[in-house]
């Protein structure tokens, strides 16, 4: 690194600490950056290429593009039915899927009461593992009813709601989720390459199609320090009208954190 791209660099890890900036915060794009920072271009790419393989950036293109701050988690969004690869490919970030089972079987209650399948009904089930830069980040174990989905084992599962779409004309309109904090079991810690206790972050999924037929019940076993979770909350409304006692909308606006 010549003597411009160090003072690039130098200055740039000042601003992130002065700034006091939180990872998935934008920092700016390169044309403003070098000239806020009083350096030349060429040099601010030096600066940026070293703080990237630290971990401490990363560069997005596109219009919300440019450099954000990064502490190497992926962050997946709740309030949206992406695909996880798709999710971290917004991020610069590639996520591979290695599957591990891909099974016929028949469904059971559990299965049946929340797919709402008859009894005797198949049911796919699936086991993937997700990685990110060549290291484990998540297992995902997920169900689906036969019926809507046949050879779905033949067809590419690395991005299994991209192949509902385009292959069976079928997506999630909405899918309800639940996340829990836990000590990863011997299992998946097998599966995940790492000591039986570590955290992990379970999420449970139910998905419902976009013609309101449940079409997948999921699990996935994430690494609690390689991802973050983001949540965006909208202000509380009244679907009803009010009964007695109860606080309108505007009422309410505020009170809810």
């Amino acid at each position: 690194m010549n003597d411009a791209a160090m003072t690039a660099y130098v200055r740039l890890r000042a601003l992130l600490r002065s700034e006091e900036l939180r990872p998935g915060e934008r920092v700016g794009d390169e044309r403003s950056l070098a000239a806020g920072l009083g350096v030349p271009r060429a040099a601010l790419r030096t600066a940026l290429a070293t703080l990237e393989e630290e971990g401490a950036i990363r560069r997005t293109i596109g219009r919300a593009g440019g450099v954000l701050v990064a502490d190497g988690r992926i962050e997946r969004h709740l309030n949206t039915t992406e695909s996880l690869p798709v999710i971290a490919r917004y991020q610069g970030i590639e996520v591979t899927t290695v599957v591990l089972r891909a099974s016929l079987a028949v469904a059971g209650p559990r299965e049946r009461r929340l797919l709402h399948l008859d009894e005797g009904a198949t049911v796919h089930h699936l086991l993937r593992l997700r990685s990110a830069g060549g290291q484990p980040l998540s297992v995902e174990a997920s169900v689906l009813p036969a019926d809507l989905f046949p050879g779905l084992a033949e067809q590419d599962l690395s991005s299994l709601y991209s192949t509902l779409r385009t292959v069976y004309g079928v997506w999630p309109s909405y899918s309800d989720e639940t996340l829990e904090v836990e000590a990863a079991d011997p299992t998946d810690a097998e599966l995940l390459g790492v000591p039986a206790g570590t955290p992990v972050i379970r999420v449970h999924r139910a998905a419902t199609g976009q013609q309101g037929r449940p079409i997948e019940v999921g699990e996935e076993v994430f690494l609690a320090d390689r991802m973050r979770f983001h949540l965006r909350r909208y202000g509380h409304t009244v679907a009803h009208p009010p009964t007695a006692g109860e606080r309108t909308p505007a009422a309410t606006e505020g009170t809810h954190r």
